[in-house]
């Protein structure tokens, strides 16, 4: 008898300590369920309903609190808001086992069929919807999703592009610009938008890395003509750019394409397939900037939340400071899953962004000019189906600062580009990159652009695979653009990459980059330079935005920087375009380099079944042995370490 007591007082200081551990001791518990009530104490067996009033609860309490946050679904209206809090600790956690779900969505479940027609129409004021949005303007997104995926605007082509005829506009900006926007075209299927409500057209108007939707103004049928609303396009009109006609009724005829007439507050979907009568289909309806706002506070723990269905942003954090999100989800956004701004030491572990319209995470924070870090770190965090309405510069992670460490991830699913570094001391390692640069040109998986005074970034132990796109320049996996100079792409495996003029690795104008110890395979090639003239490199260094990059941004001259950034004693005219390439291996690539000018430095780069049949070479893990790299003059590559989970060249 007393044995077993004891057993049982073991036992029970096991799980007495066991919970401790999970959940540390707070002055306040609060719970909520979406069968509470918010007259209820905000206890285990009384929880509030509505997480708006226990987030006002967490704002007015003193003390550390924790929330838990019962399974099921929470709909919001207004932003879930903590402003000011600290001196204390506030944790807001899912109940465990459970994945509560934050909507802005609402769900339409009375479908009928239209006669004579293969899609089905809704009445979305039936459904709780008012406000019905504009199709192709991000502030006010009403995008339709069916079991998560999100459905595509009627439009023609269903894939791919048209190309316009003449640009007609009365007003050169080049040679082969014209201001206005006003066009021919030559298919006569576009004479039928003439009918149309609400006609659009999304295009690359002059150049293959800048798109936008346009307003149609009016179509001439007669004259084969399209004139666009203002504002026009930045860049101008050229002949022949690629375009196709979205938010068009006349074009509803692919599984998968709605539309919205937003005068009868109708919506018309046909079905994707797969489609069965009760699948849940969702309307976007929430319509403020974001979700959940940390505004100013310290030592916030968000974790194993989700959200999903807004028109705009998830998750702000500004100006605070130990911040954690951890195990969240965010999908079904028309605009970006999370922003970071002027905070320090955020944490975003664990956490799956997908099916966005613009970006997933944006940060900025810490300053380059006294290189103090922002202490950001994304780990462990999976972000895919990214910048589904806009089609360019709306990365996974979008960073400009000084700070970032981007570790155990995985990007994939875009359009243009995965990564976008402005500034400084990023470490960018173990991550897996696949997918991208689908439709724009002259991008890379991860990309830096024009600044000198951009240092301190590390890219090192990641995967690339199949970064293939690009219309006229091409596409690389990692891109260093006009004059970025001084980083290090060290130990990455790059296979399927590089596309038309750029190798897996492009660097443009830049120089004292560091090219070592990485594997191109399958790839255009392995390195690829486009030179910039001794002529050009010192305009651009006199002109003014660029002194003001150098000087006042940041003063490189600054012994701080020299003696954080040893290459900056050199004379920024010299040596122009010498990059330290270096013990790399390139096996079934055409050629090693594309456009090597003879300035760079070059050692001990080996080249393997250059332009020869896949059949002569072996898989792709056999070069990576540690001893076949040794051979080639190569350390090892801890590549089974790279992605958040499995990756794809791991074995089991």
């Amino acid at each position: 008898m007393r044995r077993n007591l004891s057993r049982a007082l073991a036992i029970a200081l096991c799980i007495w300590v066991t919970l401790l551990s999970e959940f540390p001791a707070f002055s306040q518990v609060f719970y909520v369920s979406p069968s509470g009530n918010d007259n209820y104490s905000g206890t285990e067996k009384r929880p509030w309903k509505t997480l708006e009033k226990a987030f006002s609860q967490l704002s007015s309490t003193g003390g550390d609190a924790r929330l838990v946050v019962g399974g099921g679904e929470y709909s919001l209206t207004t932003p879930l808001e903590l402003k000011g809090v600290s001196g204390r600790k506030i944790v807001i956690e899912a109940a465990p086992g459970e994945s509560p779900v934050i909507r802005g969505d609402r769900k339409i479940t009375l479908f009928r069929k239209v006669k004579g027609k293969e899609y089905l129409e809704a009445d979305l004021k039936a459904a709780g919807v008012r406000d019905f949005g504009n199709p192709c303007v991000r502030e006010s997104l009403l995008d339709l999703y069916w079991k998560g995926e999100r459905q595509r605007l009627a439009r023609y082509p269903n894939e791919g592009f048209l190309f316009s005829g003449k640009a007609l506009g009365e007003t050169r900006i080049d040679d082969v610009t014209r201001k206005e926007g006003v066009f021919s075209y030559n298919e006569e299927r576009v004479s039928g938008w003439a009918r149309e409500k609400d006609p659009w057209i999304y295009g690359y108007y002059r150049w293959d890395w800048s798109d936008q939707y346009q307003k149609v103004a009016s179509i001439d049928p007669d004259g084969k003509v399209v004139t666009l609303s203002e504002p026009w396009h930045y860049y101008g009109y050229k002949d022949g750019f690629r375009y196709f006609g979205i938010n068009l009724l006349s074009e509803l005829d692919s599984p998968g394409e709605y539309y919205v007439d937003r005068e009868k507050g109708k919506l018309y979907w046909y079905p994707a397939e797969g489609y069965s009568m009760g699948d849940e289909v969702t309307v976007s309806v929430y319509d403020r900037d974001q979700m959940l706002v940390i505004d100013g506070c310290e030592d916030v723990t968000v974790k194993g939340l989700v959200f999903e269905g807004g028109r705009r942003g998830a998750i702000s954090v500004s100006g605070s400071r130990n911040i954690l999100l951890d195990g969240v989800r965010i999908s079904c956004f028309g605009g970006d899953g999370a922003l970071v701004t002027a905070s320090r030491d955020v944490t975003i572990e664990g956490c799956l962004v997908e099916t966005v319209g613009h970006g997933g995470i944006k940060a900025s924070g810490g300053d380059r000019k006294t290189i103090e870090k922002a202490g950001y770190v994304i780990n462990n965090t999976i972000v895919k189906d990214f910048s589904l309405f806009k089609h360019t510069y709306e990365p996974a992670v979008f960073f400009s600062g000084c700070g970032l460490t981007v570790t155990h991830c995985e990007f994939s699913g875009s359009s243009s580009s995965a990564m976008r570094i402005d500034g400084s001391e990023a470490l960018v390692e173990f991550n897996h990159f696949h997918d991208l640069v689908r439709e724009s040109d002259d991008q890379g998986g991860i990309d830096m652009f024009f600044n000198y005074g951009y240092r301190g970034v590390v890219i090192r132990h990641n995967l690339w695979e199949d970064i293939k796109g690009g219309s006229l320049h091409g596409a690389a996996g990692v891109r260093f653009d006009d004059m970025i100079s001084g980083q290090v792409v060290y130990g990455n495996i790059f296979k399927n990459v590089g596309a038309l003029n750029f190798g897996a690795v492009q660097i443009h104008g830049g120089k004292d980059n560091v090219v070592e110890n990485n594997v191109f395979y399958n790839c255009n090639a392995g390195v690829s330079f486009s030179p910039w003239s001794q002529e050009s490199w010192d305009r651009q260094l006199e002109s003014d935005g660029v002194k003001a990059q150098l000087h006042e941004q940041v003063d490189i001259d600054s012994p701080l920087f020299i003696s954080h950034y040893p290459e900056l004693k050199e004379d920024p005219h010299s040596n122009v375009n010498r990059n330290w390439i270096r013990n790399n291996l390139a096996v079934g690539c055409p050629v090693m380099f594309l456009r090597e000018s003879g300035q760079n430095v070059l050692k001990n780069n080996s080249a393997l079944f250059m332009g020869e049949s896949a059949e002569n070479v072996k898989p792709l893990e056999y070069y990576l042995d540690p001893e076949i790299l040794a051979s080639f003059g190569l350390k090892p590559i801890p590549w089974r370490e790279i992605g958040p989970g499995d990756s794809s060249l791991r074995s089991e």
